[in-house]
């Protein structure tokens, strides 16, 4: 019986400790984010989606270093994302909604927003939602 529970007591110990390992693996594990646009634009329908990982840089998205770079600017807070200075947009109504989801540094993100068009969307953001 003593042999017994000794097995049960390791087992259960076993268990526990890989219940931890995938907590700490995770803990250093990168900023992992999928950014999505939909809506309309002068082409038509627009329904795209990247990845963008940060710390270090990876991802599908096109200006992956560029957007991480504005990203920690802000601590991963994407309303406040400075509107890039020195670019103008037509003021054509095409709306397009960005929507971003997944971790910012192991911390959930969730973050949406309608812009006007593409462009705003792309300027206002400092070139984070353009791809």
């Amino acid at each position: 019986m003593r042999k017994r529970l000794g097995v049960l007591l390791a087992a259960g110990l076993a268990a526990t400790a890989a219940s931890v390992v995938p907590a700490a693996a995770d803990a250093s594990s990168p900023t992992n984010l999928t950014l999505t646009k939909t809506g309309t634009s002068g082409a038509g329908p627009v329904n795209k989606q990247v990845t963008l990982q940060c710390e270090p840089t990876g991802g599908t998205h096109p200006t992956a270093q560029d957007a991480c770079t504005q990203l920690i600017a802000v601590d991963g807070q994407f309303a406040l994302i400075p509107r890039a200075s020195g670019y103008g947009c037509g003021g054509d109504w095409a709306p397009i909604t960005v929507t971003v989801t997944g971790t910012w540094r192991r911390q959930p993100v969730y973050f949406t927003k309608t812009y006007g068009n593409d462009c705003e969307a792309s300027v206002g953001s400092s070139f984070v939602f353009r791809f």
